[in-house]
């Protein structure tokens, strides 16, 4: 007998100690996978940023030495690099980390081309930028109507998208997304429609960084005044004043952090981007008026720079294959809105006689936002309605939630029996 118990103890001893070694083996496997495999997320997230940061300065250089600026763009190629990364390579991109690196690059480019603003010039070009937004605020509401009338046949609630639409067109993507919670919209629905407008804003980019200077000037007389610009500013500079670009660098980080405090102490919370951007704009307009910041050379090229960062960031984020499988009528709806947008634009503005510069940078101003307007007014070399360009931006953002939410109620009240 007790040999039996000797035997059945160093059995289960055995037993045990299998299962023991089986489970150590096992986690032991498990964490070396969760190394492995965190190891790599980490090196590709590096690999993006990486490529986010170099690329636009590589395909500056190359737009030089191919002698291609006046008609193919830096923010062209970093557009289409962006895109062709997305969606005809299998490298696995963070979209979270594209998100936050658009995000920091616009915070930090705008104060760094509002350093050099010229204020009182802007209040003399003021009428016509007022005259200009509001032309293609109503250009945008008469188009809505028109694309949610003849397109209700063809595609569910209209009315819906034409309200998330004026909100992207005339303020950007968080009015579009505000107006949908607001117009209770399917997140599917907001998903699609955003890709759409990916696709036709990547297009109508293209058009406003090669031709269309020329093609409207057809319609529109020419820009009176100083543009403040030689043949190739818009290109970005690497030759900096290395003392001054450190100064404006820390100058905007501390007017980041001044912004961002008094958001928190004016709502309990962060999350307000609108208003952080609003706040470090006006704080940075109130720097200009020093010579010193408004002297400081490289600030405006390093924020061009950003901004095509910016650019190569947000390509990446298109995904074409899920907007042509899915979202092919809305890619319509959203061109068809854009493109008679633009022609009563362009009316109104033959009508009051507003030059083509500032007709392109009003229409930049409320279709993309602050974040496009300075390679806007880069490519078609008129820096003096940077300013202008950006604060009319800020209005756009400012409005477009109540423009978009009261056209899409209007437009239920009228086609839905």
């Amino acid at each position: 007998m007790a040999g039996t118990g000797i035997r059945w103890a160093s059995g289960t001893a055995i037993y045990f100690s299998s299962i023991l070694k089986l489970i150590l083996s096992r986690t032991i496997f498990a964490s070396f996978t969760l190394v492995a495999t965190t190891t790599m997320a980490y090196t590709y997230s590096i690999l993006q940023i990486l490529f986010i940061m170099l690329m636009p300065y590589l395909l500056t250089r190359l737009t030089a030495w191919m002698k291609t600026e006046n008609w193919l763009s830096p923010v062209v190629l970093c557009f289409i690099a962006g895109i062709a990364l997305r969606n005809l390579t299998p490298f696995p991109y963070n979209n979270s980390l594209n998100d936050h690196l658009s995000q920091a690059t616009i915070l930090f480019a705008i104060p760094l081309l509002l350093y050099q603003t010229d204020l009182p010039g802007w209040f003399k070009l003021a009428k016509s930028t007022i005259i200009s937004f509001t032309a293609w605020m109503v250009a945008v509401l008469i188009s809505a109507s028109l694309a949610a009338y003849f397109f209700q046949q063809k595609i569910p609630d209209t009315w819906l998208l034409s309200g998330m639409l004026t909100g992207i067109f005339i303020g950007g993507t968080p009015n579009m997304s505000a107006v949908a919670i607001a117009l209770e919209a399917d997140k599917g629905v907001f998903v699609l429609l955003n890709a759409a407008d990916i696709v036709c804003g990547g297009i109508l980019i293209v058009f406003l960084t090669t031709i269309a200077h020329r093609f409207f000037g057809l319609f529109l007389k020419d820009f009176e005044g100083d543009k403040h610009a030689g043949e190739d500013d818009y290109l970005p500079k690497i030759r900096f004043q290395w003392r001054d670009l450190l100064l404006a660098v820390g100058f905007t980080v501390l007017l980041l952090a001044v912004s961002l405090g008094l958001v928190r102490l004016m709502t309990g919370s962060l999350e307000k981007p609108g208003l952080v951007i609003l706040l470090i704009s006006a704080l940075s307009v109130l720097a200009s008026f020093s010579k010193k910041i408004n002297n400081l050379k490289g600030s405006y090229e390093l924020g061009e720079y950003l901004l095509l960062m910016f650019f190569l960031a947000i390509g990446m984020m298109a995904d074409f294959s899920e907007i042509f499988h899915k979202g092919g009528l809305l890619v319509a709806f959203t061109a068809a809105m854009l493109v008679m947008s633009f022609f009563f634009h362009v009316l109104f503005c033959r009508i009051f006689r507003i030059d083509r510069d500032t007709m392109m940078i009003t229409a930049t101003a409320g279709f993309y936002g602050p974040p496009f307007i300075g390679q806007v007014a880069a490519v078609i070399k008129n820096r003096s309605l940077v300013f202008s360009g950006i604060a009319t931006g800020l209005v756009g953002i400012a409005v477009a939630n109540f423009i978009g939410v009261a056209l899409g109620n209007f437009l239920k009240m009228l086609l839905v029996k």
